[in-house]
């Protein structure tokens, strides 16, 4: 991609696609402004206030949740960037190799996109059903969650310097605040690893496995031979030419041989 000193692989042009769409937009996704508020009403209406959080709890829970559905527009984002990375690599190649031979050309880049569509879409329904687990149990005995868990609650109950000592409600709200922002960490970490990990399994390595084999059974076909190797007409301009200029720089060449 590109030329000169700027210009990269096919694999280093996916990875910046996945450090771009994938990493930057998820880091960018933070609990909004008015998360506290949103605690207070999730904890009203499980109850009323509570004197301490309880995690895992419907309040909790929720919010979670929640926090964890914005996590699916980005992601789908990058797929459909990364589709389109490879298919801009498909075409590159075709048109170096088959540059001869556009019939060939049109009928394996055909092939190669409609696999790759399959492939993409295969991502997209395995991603899905990752996030859709993630939302039906929001797993607080994490390994990573349990760690951090006690230091955070600890730090939300002590109070600040110069201010009064935070009341029970005040202390529940900004430790599920606290701890939606780690448990929001946690996902995000995995999500960055899972997606592209998905994308090479599917749309690289067994695309290529798979393209393989679907070129050998729609192309291999003897009655289909001529057609799919006849040349671009300009080619065979610029042959024809070639060979008339030839023969002409041999009659030429044996004129002089005999006026030697």
């Amino acid at each position: 991609f590109g030329g000169g000193e700027r210009a990269m692989s096919g694999g280093r042009h996916l990875f910046e696609v996945f450090d771009s769409a994938v990493c930057q937009e998820l880091d960018k996704i933070a609990l909004p402004a008015d998360i506290e508020a949103d605690i207070e009403h999730e904890i009203i209406s499980a109850g009323g206030s509570k004197p301490a959080l309880f995690t895992p709890n419907i309040v909790f829970d929720n919010l979670a949740s929640r926090q964890l559905q914005h996590f699916t527009f980005p992601i789908k984002k990058s797929i459909k960037k990364c589709s389109e990375t490879i298919t801009e690599i498909v075409s590159i190649l075709s048109k170096k190799t088959f540059e001869r031979f556009p019939v060939l050309k049109r009928e394996t880049h055909q092939i190669s996109l409609t696999l790759l569509l399959t492939k993409t879409q295969v991502v997209e329904k395995f991603i899905d059903s990752y996030i859709q687990c993630e939302l039906c149990y929001i797993n607080t005995n994490h390994r990573l969650f349990m760690k951090n868990r006690p230091q955070l609650e600890k730090s939300c109950s002590e109070p600040t310097e110069g201010k009064d000592a935070p009341s029970g409600d005040q202390v529940s709200t900004k430790k599920i605040k606290t701890l939606l922002e780690l448990y929001i960490h946690i996902i995000r970490n995995q999500l960055m690893d899972v997606v592209p990990k998905t994308v090479v399994c599917y749309m690289v390595l067994q695309f290529c496995d798979d393209l393989h084999k679907d070129l050998m059974k729609t192309l291999f076909s003897s009655d289909r031979v001529d057609d799919l190797m006849k040349e671009d007409m300009l080619v065979e301009e610029r042959r024809e030419k070639a060979f008339r200029m030839l023969d002409a720089l041999e009659r030429a060449d044996a004129i002089t041989s005999l006026l030697e």
